[in-house]
């Protein structure tokens, strides 16, 4: 997870959502923040790092993989390192990759994706 100027409000997004995943009967919800089991660190073949997402869950036996971004992260080159790497996991492990940002960002979010050829699903949270 990168530092930025609005880690609180990254660290709140996740929190929120982490809340609401659990509301949903969703089983084995993890997310990157104190107070919850952390997600895994996944790695993949041609990748020279890993990654832990920010919240990870799983619906039946299909895991959902969310990045929570902020106004200033979106265009951010770790960001896209970031989206780069859970979209080309969940596409070979047959999951599903989330993008959660503010409401007011979901245009921003999707051109960003759009710009970097990256599939993703764009999920508004307060």
């Amino acid at each position: 997870m990168s530092k930025r100027k609005s880690q609180a409000d990254h660290d709140t997004m996740i929190e929120f959502l982490a809340d609401g995943l659990y509301g949903r009967n969703l089983k084995d919800v993890m997310a990157d923040i104190p107070g919850y089991k952390r997600p895994p660190m996944f790695t993949l073949s041609g990748y020279k790092n890993g990654h832990i997402p920010d919240v990870t869950a799983y619906d039946g036996a299909q895991l959902l993989i969310y990045e929570v971004e902020t106004p200033d992260s979106i265009n951010d080159p770790h960001t896209e390192e970031e989206w780069k790497f859970f979209a080309d996991y969940a596409w070979q492990n047959n999951a599903v990759f989330h993008v959660v940002v503010p409401p007011l960002e979901m245009p921003s979010a999707r051109k960003r994706l759009k710009e970097l050829n990256i599939e993703a699903q764009v999920v508004p949270i307060p």
